[in-house]
């Protein structure tokens, strides 16, 4: 059994705890000459005497390892002790062991990725390929487990990307990470230690009311399967990506003079239900006497083809830059210029937040400017006018 130290405590004057006891290295936790202070003399005994017995407990335990695990220890100590880090060693092991249990209940990149999308896969087609080209964008991730993957790694993978571009990027490997987080496959999300880019807040940009009436007006003559794609979007605001591709004719009410969003159509799978003005309905009639199709899904074209004839109207129409949500953001704007009711607005439109929308379109448009932009009406055509009633489903 060893002996116990010659330790005693010594009185220093002066001091609020004056009774000290200086640790040698070799009995010391770590390692090192310790002082330390107390206010009373039994106070440093009873300290000696917890000194004394993990002295003699260390003895009991070098008896019960082997000189291999020993060797080990000591090899451990050196490490920690060379790489100027002050930790302590059990605790240091507890994470690591921590850290393998993470790591062998987790998945690869792709695996996520991948339950993500199917996670979604109701979600409007737009989305879903943009995810799948931000998962295809990066395959040195792929292999990786989502439990490795640290912001280290991804900064330098977004750090040359432009704002409008990596945003995008952070909020879809957020999501992707934090189903991860949920699943138990990683205990930190590494985008929370990435920083998005804070951009400029720009003025909303609108079409003209004269640009509007040519792009109708070249549908009507040169491109007629495209005049309700048009109308749709520019008077009622439509989103174009997504919803006006999924909308039917039976949507349409143009008795009743509304359109029905159902919720599959729908953004953000809720209902909504927006008023088609009455220049919009003109526009309806002069297509339909033209011999418009009026069955099945409003927009027939494929995207591709779709994306190739919306820019041969904007030529047509003499528009040298399109606007991105061009045909949406004059809905809004016009139409918030001529009714003023910003939350009926926001219900039509199908956006989320009433400020968002006060802010982004009030006082975008004139009121003047407003007049003639719902006052746009096909040339006059020959013939009976004729409505079709395509009832709503």
């Amino acid at each position: 059994m060893p002996r116990r130290p010659k330790l005693k405590p010594k009185k220093i004057s002066g001091r609020a705890s004056p009774w000290m006891i200086s640790i040698p290295p070799d009995l010391s936790q770590s390692g090192r000459r310790e002082r330390k202070y107390y206010e009373t003399e039994q106070e440093a005994e009873n300290e000696l005497e917890v000194i004394v017995n993990r002295h003699r407990k260390h003895g009991e335990m070098i008896d019960q390892i082997s000189s291999g695990q020993l060797s080990q220890a000591l090899q451990a100590f050196k490490t920690l002790d060379e790489s100027g880090i002050e930790a302590h060693l059990p605790t240091i092991v507890a994470e690591w062991i921590e850290t393998h249990k993470a790591r062998t209940a987790s998945v690869t990149f792709l695996t996520l990725f991948d339950e993500y999308l199917a996670a979604k896969h109701d979600r409007d087609p737009q989305y879903l390929r943009e995810l799948r080209i931000c998962r295809d964008r990066w395959p040195q991730l792929h292999s990786m487990q989502v439990s490795d993957i640290a912001s280290a790694e991804l900064a330098p993978l977004i750090d040359k990307l432009s704002p409008g571009a990596r945003n995008p990027v952070l909020r879809y490997w957020r999501a992707v990470f934090n189903l991860g987080l949920k699943r138990g496959y990683l205990a930190k999300n590494p985008v929370e230690g990435l920083d998005f880019e804070r951009r400029k807040r720009k003025e909303v940009e609108t079409l003209t009311s004269e640009q509007v009436k040519k792009m109708l007006e070249a549908a009507l003559s040169g491109d007629l399967q495209l005049l309700p794609f048009l109308a749709l979007g520019c008077f009622a605001g439509i989103r174009p990506d997504g919803e006006l591709q999924k909308l039917e004719w039976r949507d349409i009410d143009l008795t009743d003079k509304v359109v029905t969003i159902r919720p599959e159509v729908s953004k953000t799978n809720r209902r909504r239900f927006i008023d088609l003005s009455d220049n919009a309905i003109l526009w309806f009639d002069a297509y339909s006497r033209k011999g418009g199709q009026t069955a099945g899904k409003i927009v027939q074209y494929s995207e591709s083809e779709l994306r190739a004839r919306r820019a041969a109207n904007w030529e047509a129409a003499g528009i040298e830059r399109w606007i991105q949500q061009g045909m949406r953001h004059t809905y809004c704007s016009n139409w918030l210029a001529m009714h003023g009711d910003v939350n009926k607005l926001v219900l039509q439109s199908g956006h989320d937040s009433v400020d968002t929308m006060w802010r982004n379109y009030h006082k975008g448009t004139p009121k003047a400017e407003a007049e003639k932009f719902w006052a746009i009406r096909p040339p006059k055509q020959a013939g009976k006018r004729k409505i079709v009633p395509f009832k709503a489903a």
